[in-house]
């Protein structure tokens, strides 16, 4: 679902003001960033930003909500794991390409009409796994945070392998304090992002089976 663009004073583009401030926070960064320097960087007047947003909050809640217009709706056709499984990845997606817009994903239940067209297919496939009604908004939610959250994790770095520093931190453990996480040392100077964020949503997907199992 594409919303319809708008124009305000000085005939600037809702749309083309949204794709400048997405670019200008990937630039500098959410710290840096302010409506401000957004104005600056389309030739009008911090004012005229607002127009279209409200707050900065609005305008936080729009850049959101493109991410969420560039998601491709999955096939209905597909096994429900399948479904929750293609959107996953393309929020992972999401977040290496966009890592500073993308945490403001986990601030808002929903950012728009185009993300609310997404929950609908979320409800149904956890309709199709067999989560009771009653339960939906609660799963759809959790689904929600342990993807969005799983990828922010990786495109900030969490889901790396070890550096050497951390490293020589858990070869220095002692032997018998932490027997586990010392000897785990070499699997985690192998880490795979990827293969973190598969293992994870297998385990997210088998959960909400279990779950709708014992419903």
């Amino acid at each position: 679902m594409k919303d319809t663009p708008t124009q305000g004073p000085r005939g600037l583009d809702k749309d083309a003001i949204v794709a400048a401030a997405l670019a200008l926070l990937e630039d500098v960064g959410e710290a840096a960033f302010s409506v401000r320097k957004l104005a600056q960087s389309v030739g009008c007047d911090p004012m005229s930003v607002l127009y279209h947003f409200k707050s900065k909050d609005g305008l936080s809640r729009a850049i959101a909500n493109a991410l969420s217009r560039s998601l491709v709706p999955v096939d209905p056709s597909q096994p429900w794991r399948e479904r929750l499984r293609d959107l996953a990845r393309q929020y992972r997606a999401l977040a290496l390409r966009y890592p500073a817009a993308f945490a403001l994903l986990q601030r808002h239940m929903s950012t728009g009409p185009a993300d609310l067209a997404h929950i609908e297919a979320v409800h149904r496939a956890l309709t199709d796994a067999g989560i009771p009604r009653a339960a939906l908004p609660s799963v759809c939610v959790g689904w929600y945070a342990a993807v969005i959250g799983l990828a922010a994790a990786e495109a900030g770095g969490l889901t790396r392998a070890a550096n050497d520093v951390e490293l020589a931190e858990m070869h220095a453990l002692s032997d018998t304090a932490h027997p586990l996480v010392k000897s785990a040392a070499p699997l985690y100077a192998q880490l795979d992002p990827a293969v973190v964020h598969d293992t994870m949503l297998d385990v997210l997907l088998d959960g909400i089976a279990q779950r709708a199992h014992s419903a």
